[in-house]
Formats: structure tokens, C-alpha cells, sequence
């Protein structure tokens, strides 16, 4: 397991202070147009934490930002030297478990990516909520925003199990697409499967409709896409032997 860990090492290097940097600066941002659209509220009604979630284009930010970390993560396949087929010789690691490693290591930086965004959301949110006219808000408006904003309610599902696991397997998706292009990639073969599916979960992520069970068909997809790479990136080719 020492090689495994050895031969992720350069790419966890690779990406993990991009992935932090990228989620740094989509906070940054967020927290701009939040007190911005703060700042622009109009109206006798006094401001309301989920419209201001939805006019600040807080999900808009999420989804460029995820774009942007899936790039990160695939940036390592345009690598197509000597370096790394000499680092699997040295190290005596199998390609294929390795890239399946890798892929858990890049779900877990997504996880982290999200992770992020919620911190901060929940920071601004805090900040909306005490600075805000008593009469107005409570101690449950947290918690029924969650349910208002699509965006908040897919950061923060609460008791919405089926929303989360559709997000836990949506990173791994993205983490196992995202290591296949990798692979192929060292290989001089082309599976450019992360891009549409880094598209789509940046558009559909702020998607909330109450129904369960599209977060459950959603599930349901992606373990199979999920089956899909890691058996792509099972066995021995002609070019790895």
C-alpha cells in the first residue's frame, strides 16, 4: 500500500492546492454578490435569506467553480511523458488499481470542494440571520431556508438522505471519470466522459424538486456510471503490459 500512497503523492500534489484555491475563490465571490444583492435589496419587505441566496447567483458560482476543480483533476492526464510510466515501473504498482485509487483521492477533493461552499454559505447565512431585524427572522429560518433554496437544500439536505447519497455518488462519479481521462490519456486514448458529465452536475447540482425519488433515479445512475469506470480501469492492456 506504501507504493500506492507513493505514487499518489505527485498527483494528490497536483491538485489539492488547486482544488483549495479554486474553492477559495468561489467563496470569495459568493460572499461579494451576497452583499451585493444585500446591498441592492429594494422593497418595503425586509430581505429574505433565500432571495438573496438566488439573486446573488451564489449556485451559478458553485457550478463554474466545480467546473473548474474537475479540470483540475484531469489536468494531470495532459502528461504524457516518461515521468509518470517510470514512476509505476519503479514503484511496481498496478495502473489500473492505482487510477482507481486516484479516483477515490479526486471524489474526496470534491467532497472537500463542497465542503468548502457549505461552510461558507452557512458563514453568510449565520452573518444574514444575526445582523437582521428580530422581528423578522428566527431561530428556524436557517432551517426553512434550507427547504426554500434549491442551492442550500442540495448543500445542506438535513434529513434528505436521498439527496445527499445522490451527492456522495456524484463525487465519485466525477472523481472516477475525471481519473479515467487520466489513464487514457497516458495511453494516447481519448475519454473526454468528464466533461458532459462535470456539465451536468454543475447545472443539475441546485436542482431541488421535493420528489425523492428522482434524487433516487439519479443514485441509481451514477453507481452505474460509477461500475462503468472502475471496470474501465480494471485488467491489463495491450500497451500497459
Amino acid at each position: 500500500m506504501k507504493a500506492y500512497l507513493s505514487a499518489l503523492s505527485p498527483f494528490a500534489r497536483l491538485t489539492v492546492w488547486k482544488t483549495l484555491l479554486i474553492s477559495l475563490g468561489a467563496t470569495a465571490v459568493q460572499a461579494a454578490l451576497f452583499f451585493l444583492a444585500l446591498s441592492r435589496w429594494i422593497g418595503d419587505a425586509p430581505p429574505i435569506l433565500e432571495s438573496l441566496i438566488q439573486n446573488g447567483r451564489l449556485s451559478l458560482v458553485f457550478g463554474v467553480g466545480l467546473l473548474l476543480v474537475c479540470g483540475a483533476l484531469a489536468l494531470p492526464g495532459w502528461d504524457r511523458g516518461s515521468k509518470t510510466a517510470y514512476t509505476f515501473r519503479r514503484l511496481s504498482v498496478n495502473e489500473g488499481k492505482f487510477s482507481r485509487l486516484l479516483g477515490v483521492q479526486n471524489a474526496l477533493l470534491l467532497l472537500i470542494y463542497w465542503t468548502i461552499q457549505l461552510i461558507a454559505l452557512l458563514m453568510l447565512s449565520k452573518y444574514f440571520l444575526a445582523t437582521a431585524d428580530p422581528t423578522t427572522v428566527s431561530h428556524q429560518s436557517l432551517f426553512l431556508a434550507c427547504y426554500r433554496s434549491p442551492y442550500l437544500h442540495a448543500l445542506l439536505p438535513l434529513a434528505d438522505w436521498a439527496v445527499l447519497l445522490r451527492n456522495l455518488s456524484g463525487c465519485l462519479v466525477l472523481g472516477l471519470a475525471s481519473s479515467a481521462f487520466c489513464h487514457h490519456r497516458r495511453h494516447g486514448r481519448t475519454s473526454v466522459l468528464i466533461l458532459p458529465l462535470a456539465v451536468v452536475a454543475a447545472l443539475c447540482f441546485p436542482i431541488y424538486t421535493g420528489n425523492p425519488y428522482l434524487s433516487l433515479s439519479a443514485i441509481v445512475i451514477f453507481l452505474l456510471i460509477c461500475l462503468y469506470f472502475w471496470k474501465s480501469l480494471t485488467g491489463v492492456h495491450e500497451d500497459e503490459e
